[in-house]
Formats: structure tokens, sequence, C-alpha cells
């Protein structure tokens, strides 16, 4: 039985208030409505204790990271030393939600350079980060610019924790925090709304305000997609260079650097396919995919069970609880069971399980996945697994151990375990339940010789397969499709996954779903007349050529492990890319000697750059 829908959220004010609120001068808007210089949000006196977990400011936490909270002032930052309480705090950023020279007739004077209470200098001298995302007062900004705002938000979660204030905390700043939810958690707007105001009670003021949060639902919505067309619920396709566009808009920080030109779905694909051939553990890109899905469900559980102890959701059956945290999806909002219930259902049937199945299935309070960080990051490219001991360096002793002993523990060949008691503690879970191999990979292990030779076979010939996956490797492929469309922990159930068979479903049915193949008929003219060139991928577009690249330095990986497969994998790829049948392949032979060209040129730079690195490092 599905659950009653949340209630649409309803605004703080009547709509004659609204228009008198916009039809009122500013000074007699603070006389009427704030009380002017003795305005109740400028300063502690009108607000019990339990209202100011910053003491002076009218302030409440909404997460355990983020501070919703009243402007403050210089005369309120030194009396009540503001910058030693956010330091104890450790908060780390304050995001201003107001334009220069509003409400100057509440409380103290405005400061004349900044045009707000206080001068940003105050906290970015004491190494707090300050970001000013105006917007007017009952008001709401662009949805580009809300994007942005939500962005710098969850760069500065990552930084430390987060004060976010406008004039009062609760219209303005309920706003931004109720995106931010809907951005990193893919839950409803409604129950990010209702969810922010039982944490800040009378936030998200107007009907502008709520229609801004759905709004801004809806278009997430529309660019989470990652695998289109899907069971005709997640829109058109879409081409490469629109998915970048998109992806742009999404990322921030370094991972929007690095992946510019290339899609993010067929980077961590490629990346993850690699790391299987080679045994090595995870590097940090995907480590990072892993720390944000540990942190994502905690914060999804704490909105969960917020939500279900104000009775605004049903309580799930005891057997359900832990599924929950990994759902969440604003393009299903009708149905957020539902979807569930039918996802179990198949996991729960189905022959052979891999890591990820299982993170699903059962809710372990010890997750295998979530690691500490492997210490300090680096720019990272599927070259670098080659020689393994400059990731393995960046380890400490003791994942070191691990990672020595995963192979006789008989658990995940990536490596991405905390510790030996724990994989024995997973395993012997696991055992009670399920088959006597987890996935391909350990079917094609060798326990006498656990090398990665027979796992880079494994990978090599999932790649170079040109058959229709079987029934178990389709609907595995199409339940992550589905996560990656509704869940930002998709991603870390992508990198979870331990078949090759999946992930290479996973890669080549992305490659297919394009609206135009990566390379059309005039891209391949274009290849075939620059054979002679040094570079011949450089007649190509940027996402075009990083794309390709990406792929090739894949397969440039697996295939020095197993070169008998190079022609095989290499006539797969140009399936994907040019969306020719196999039997037409042979019209294609001057691209295969261009992919191979370039196959060659991937290695021997990455050959040249650690020559490069050794020389450096001696000197």
């Amino acid at each position: 039985m599905l659950p009653t829908l949340l209630p649409v959220p309803q605004p703080s004010y009547s709509q004659a208030r609204e228009n008198l609120v916009k039809a009122i001068p500013p000074k007699l808007l603070c006389l009427l409505f704030c009380g002017g210089i003795d305005c109740r949000y400028e300063g502690p006196e009108f607000w019990k204790s339990n209202q100011q977990v910053i003491r002076g400011l009218f302030s409440s936490w909404v997460t355990d990271d983020i501070i919703a909270m009243a402007r403050p002032s210089k005369h309120l930052i030194e009396k009540y030393n503001i910058i030693e309480q956010f330091q104890r705090l450790n908060i780390r950023s304050i995001i201003n939600m107001q334009l220069p020279g509003e409400h100057a007739h509440c409380g103290p004077p405005l400061d004349s350079e900044s045009g707000f209470t206080y001068s940003p200098q105050i906290f970015m001298e004491n190494d707090i980060y300050f970001y000013n995302f105006g917007m007017p007062d009952f008001g709401v900004s662009s949805l580009v610019g809300m994007i942005d705002a939500v962005k710098v938000l969850a760069f500065a979660v990552r930084e430390g924790r987060v004060a976010v204030h406008c004039h009062a905390g609760l219209g303005r700043t309920g706003v931004l925090i109720a995106c931010y939810l809907i951005y990193t958690l893919r839950i409803s707007p409604s129950e990010a709304i209702h969810y922010v105001r039982i944490k800040r009670p009378r936030s998200i003021q107007t009907r502008s305000q709520i229609s801004q949060v759905f709004d801004f639902a809806r278009l997430l919505g529309t660019q989470l997609v990652q695998y289109p067309d899907l069971s005709l619920r997640h829109g058109d396709p879409f081409t490469l260079q629109h998915y970048l566009n998109r992806q742009a808009i999404l990322l921030h920080g370094q991972e929007a650097r690095t992946l510019r030109q290339t899609p993010k779905v067929v980077y961590l694909l490629c990346m993850h396919l690699s790391c299987l051939a080679l045994g090595h553990p995870a590097p940090p890109e995907i480590q990072a995919e892993l720390e944000k899905r540990s942190a994502l469900r905690t914060l999804n559980r704490t909105v969960r069970e917020t939500l279900v102890a104000k009775q605004y959701l049903p309580l799930l059956r005891e057997g359900h609880k832990g599924s929950w945290v990994s759902t969440g999806s604003v393009s299903s909002w009708d149905e957020p069971l539902g979807f569930l219930e039918r996802k179990r259902d198949v996991l729960l049937n189905k022959r052979s399980y891999s890591d990820s199945d299982l993170s699903k299935i059962t809710d372990l309070e010890l997750s295998p996945y979530c690691t500490p960080a492997l210490g300090k990051e680096r720019q990272w490219c599927v070259q670098d697994l080659r020689s393994g001991s400059p990731i393995l360096a960046t380890l400490s002793p003791h994942h070191q151990t691990t990672i020595k002993e995963s192979h006789t523990l008989n658990i995940s060949i990536s490596g991405m375990t905390t510790s030996s008691n724990c994989a024995k503690k997973s395993k012997c879970t696991a055992k009670k339940t399920l088959p006597k191999y987890g996935s391909n990979i350990e079917l094609c292990r060798n326990p006498h010789n656990p090398g990665p030779t027979s796992v880079a076979r494994a990978v090599a010939k999932a790649l170079a397969d040109h058959d229709p996956p079987g029934e178990t490797v389709l609907q595995r492929s199409v339940l992550l499709q589905e996560e990656l469309n509704s869940s930002d922990c998709g991603w870390a159930l992508l990198v979870t996954e331990s078949d090759p068979q999946v992930l290479s479903c996973l890669l080549w049915t992305w490659l297919d779903k394009l609206k135009e193949p990566v390379l059309r008929a005039e891209d391949v003219d274009r290849l075939n007349c620059g054979t002679d060139n040094r570079k011949p991928l450089s007649v190509l577009k940027k996402p075009q050529r990083h794309t390709i690249y990406c792929l090739l330095s894949c397969v440039s990986t697996v295939t020095s492990l197993c070169p008998h497969r190079e022609d095989a994998v290499l006539q797969r790829l140009m399936c994907a890319l040019t969306r020719y049948p196999q039997e037409e392949l042979g019209s294609l032979a001057t691209l295969m000697k261009v992919l191979k060209k370039s196959l060659r040129e991937t290695f021997h730079n990455y050959i040249y750059l650690k020559g490069a690195s050794s020389t450096n490092a001696t000197l």
C-alpha cells in the first residue's frame, strides 16, 4: 500500500499581506513589520536560549552542518564574540542572502562600504569564507542563480560547517537550504520545505518562495538523467554536448574542472573497469563518491526520521527501514516507496548478487563501502593504475595491509573495505542468504593464484562482447541506471559494482542511448583524411576527443594485460562510437588504424610522463 502524499506546503503570509509588503516603502516596512531600531531580529532579547545556537543571534541548526540565522551586526559580533563562536563550532563559511542596503532602518546603521550590518572582512580575516547571493526580501532569485548558490553551499559544507543568513534567516535562507537538500538528497520539494520548517519554524514564507523550491526541483529533475528514456519515464535522449552542458550545471569544484569535457558516467566506468582489471584499490575520485554516499545516507536518515516523527511521512515497516536511505527521487515524487518495493522484489529474486545489490537488501550499520579517506588527494588518471605503487603509497599502512589481505579473504577485488574484520563480518552476513559466489569476478578468480590476470581476462571479455547481455546482467544494469537517474547515491553504487559484464553493459548502453553517435559520418570522414597527423583525433571537437581518450585509456589498461583481445575491444568500441552494425565494421578499417595509433599514443604519453616524474624525483 502506497503512503499518502505529503501535503503541499502553504505560505506563512496571506496574499493580501504579501501584496501589502510589496507596496509599502522600505522605511515604513521596517517600522511596521520589524520594529525599526528595536527590530526583534537584531539581537537576542526576543529569543529563548534554545533559539540561539549562536549566542546573540536568532539561529537554529537545520542539519548537522548548516545553521540558519538572523543577520549579525558589528555590534553583536563584538559583544557576543561571534567569531570565536564560529571557530569553536567549526563554522568555516558564511553565506549572505541579502542585497546591499536592505533593511537599513532595522537595528544599527549599515556599514558604509559593504551595505550590510557588518564588514565581510571581519570574517575573512579570521579564515571564514564569505559568499553573497543577493535575493530581494520576500522574493526569489533566478533558478540559475539558485543553482550557483546551492553548488557553493555544497562545496562549503565539504570544508566545514556553514552559517546562512538573510535578514531574519527565515525566507530566503530557508529557500537556499531546501534547494540544497533537494540537490544533495534528491528528495521532493514538499519533503524539503517541511523538514526545513520543522527545524526552523516559519521558514520559506511566500508563495513565490515555495514556487521557487518546486521550480528548482523540476529543473534539477531534468538535469539529473544519466540514462534517457528508461521505461519511458526519464525524458528524451540527449547528445554528448547536451549532457556536458547539464553536467556543468550540477558539478562544482575540482570535479567540474576535471570533467569539463568528459561525461562523468563514462569517466567513472572507465576508471572502475581499469581498477578491476589491475586489482588496484579505489583512487580518490571513487573514494570521494563512497564518502559522499556515507554522509548522504546519514543526512537522509535524519530527514526521514524527522518527517516521520512529525507524521509527515508514514513509518516504514521494519524490513524496509534501511532501504529508504538510498531512495528519494525528484523524478518520481508520486511513488517514492512503490518503486523501492519493485526494486527490492527484483533483487531478492535474482540468482546472483553483486556488492551494490547487498547494500540495497541489507542496511548494515558498519557498511563495507563507508571507508576513511585514502589520504591526500591528487590528480589521477587511468594510466596511473599501470604502476600501482604511487596509488598504494598514498594509503596508510592499515589500508595497505587490508588490500594485500583482500584476495585471501575473498572480498571485493576493488579493495574498498575498511578492514579485514569488517570484510569477514560482511561475508558471514551474506553467507546466510546468498549463493557461494557473489559475482562473476569470483567465478573467474583462481583461488590458488589470486592475481589480476584472470580478472583482467574477464574485463577484456566483457568489453569485447558484441552479444546482448544475459537476463541477470541486464536486470542489474537497469537497476543501476534507475539509481543513477534518481539518487546521488547511485554513483557510489556504480563504483561498488564488481561484475565487469554489468559495468561494460552500462558503458555501451550509455553510448548507444545518446541522441546521435559520438562519431557521426562526417567525423569519420575527417578522421579518414587526417590519418597522417601525429595526433589524428585532434580534428575532432574537444568533447568528442576527450571522451574517446578516456575510453581508449581504459582499453589500453585492459588490453595491456590481455593483448589478444585488443582488436575485439576496439571493434566493440567502434560500434558504440559510430552505431555501425558489426557486419559493416570492415568499412571502418581506417578508423581502426586511427584508434590503434591513438591507443599507442595514450600508452607512450604515460610512459614518458612516468619517466619524467622519476627523473625529477632523482634530481
